[in-house]
């Protein structure tokens, strides 16, 4: 059974080491973009009241106002930028997010931390429960969303104003998560 301090030591697990954004928010809008905005312009509370973790990369001229490392994006914006992913490529994207570029090969000690990283995605992911939706902006799901995400090699659509970032959204019936690294060069 998930509850706050499996939740919080998930998070910390997954993105303790990264400049990383990962907050839920509650489902109060028909359309979850409006929900998966408010989390990213940090204007929603957890429902449970269970901890975020956001760790942006320093400010920079261009980027990040205010302490929000998202840009906002107009709400027909996410369609073209976020891809639908099945459950598995989600787990899988969750563990390769705290590798450099996004890639789970550039996780230290990633051989023998493999299968503790996939049971921590799982259990952030049980969260939602069965029927959650996932998107993402590896332009590798654009054609497959069961694309294996643990190496993408692809391209990301930016949804902050830093270098590159990489994350996942993820919609239920009641909540909504983002998952999100960055990187600033």
């Amino acid at each position: 059974m998930l509850d706050s301090a499996a939740w919080q030591a998930g998070l910390l697990e997954l993105f303790g080491g990264a400049f990383a954004f990962a907050a839920v928010g509650p489902r109060t809008q028909d359309d979850w973009r409006r929900d998966v905005q408010a989390v990213m312009m940090l204007k929603a509370k957890d429902p449970r009241g269970w901890s975020a973790l956001i760790i942006p990369p320093p400010s920079s001229a261009t980027a990040m106002t205010d302490e929000k490392p998202f840009a906002d994006l107009r709400l027909e914006e996410f369609d073209s930028l976020l891809y639908p992913v099945g459950r598995e490529s989600a787990a899988q994207l969750l563990v390769a997010l705290q590798g450099e570029f996004y890639q789970s090969a550039n996780i230290p000690d990633f051989a023998d931390r493999e299968e503790r990283l996939m049971a921590c995605a799982n259990r952030i992911l049980s969260r939602f429960g069965q029927d959650v939706r996932c998107y993402t902006n590896a332009a590798e799901a654009r054609n497959d969303p069961n694309a294996n995400l643990m190496n993408p090699e692809t391209e990301w659509n930016c949804l902050s104003e830093f270098t590159t970032d990489c994350g996942l959204v993820v919609v239920s019936d009641s909540e909504v998560g983002v998952f999100w690294t960055f990187f600033e060069d």
